[in-house]
């Protein structure tokens, strides 16, 4: 996926509510490249550094002279994020080439991790999970910005919400914000993250079968009208145009033993919860 103005504006608000504080280290899962303008990077740096730091750092995140991982080391520093590191199997900018479909966890612990689009290519997508939640300092967070719907042959897996619930709820998570952010490709500035469906109306649908064909319906809908939408306007006439995403923050809170969830609708319809 890589990293672009939707996902921007989304680290902007999570470093606005603190979710960043006395953090310092991140990893991500596969070097990110960036699909922003100079003038959103601009905007954001404007409200998170001052003065002279403010272009000294637009400029190394801009500049295409400059090595990747000085570029990714200043866009993390925005957020107060100091200390970054990266891991992929295939793409040598990487510091690390954890084979993240059997690898348990890095040697190293982490404050912050980002999958901005690696878990979809995992084929052990599961195994993606167990990995963040072993890298993982107690208190920490995980950013998930995941395929959901469309992308048809973008990767292995699409990531349905419900395992963001799931989840979380066995492993003691705090789901500190979740974002259904539908046509992630096409979506207008206007819309900024907005989510198309909120946190509380996803935890309540995901607990019964009535509730999840509901959410499903809603989705299903608004998928169509966004596709015929990309089609019409001709440039974006490509059914892979039209994508949806989640962005969820999660926090460790237990540093325990990964626990495998079970669908939580199942546990909740059959009365095992």
């Amino acid at each position: 996926m890589g990293i672009n103005r939707v996902i921007l504006d989304w680290f902007d608000e999570l470093a606005e509510s603190g979710t960043f504080e006395g953090k310092s280290s991140v990893l991500e899962l596969g070097p990110q490249d960036f699909f922003f303008s100079g003038e959103d990077i601009t905007a954001v740096a404007n409200r998170r550094l001052k003065g002279h730091k403010v272009g000294e750092a637009v400029s190394l995140i801009c500049n295409t002279s400059v090595h990747f991982r000085e570029k990714q080391a200043a866009f993390y520093s925005l957020f107060g994020l100091q200390d970054y590191q990266s891991t992929d199997q295939y793409d040598k900018r990487a510091d690390f080439d954890f084979d993240l479909n059997q690898c348990q966890g890095s040697p190293k612990k982490y404050d912050v991790i980002v999958d901005s689009g690696t878990n979809e290519h995992v084929f052990n997508a599961a195994n993606v999970f167990v990995f963040t939640h072993n890298s993982l300092n107690e208190g920490g967070i995980a950013l998930k910005i995941l395929p959901t719907y469309g992308d048809n042959t973008h990767g292995f897996f699409n990531i349905h919400p419900t395992v963001y619930f799931d989840v979380a709820r066995v492993n003691g998570y705090r789901i500190l914000d979740f974002r259904y952010i539908d046509d992630m490709s096409g979506r207008s500035k206007e819309r900024g993250i907005e989510s198309m469906i909120s946190k509380e109306d996803f935890e309540r649908g995901l607990t019964s079968f009535a509730g999840s064909a509901a959410l499903q319906s809603r989705i299903s809908q608004n998928f169509a009208q966004n596709l015929d939408r990309a089609i019409t306007r001709g440039s974006q006439g490509q059914a892979h145009f039209c994508v949806d995403y989640c962005c969820v923050a999660m926090q460790k809170i237990k540093d325990q033993p990964f626990c495998y969830p079970g669908q939580g609708v199942y546990l909740t319809e059959f009365g095992n919860s």
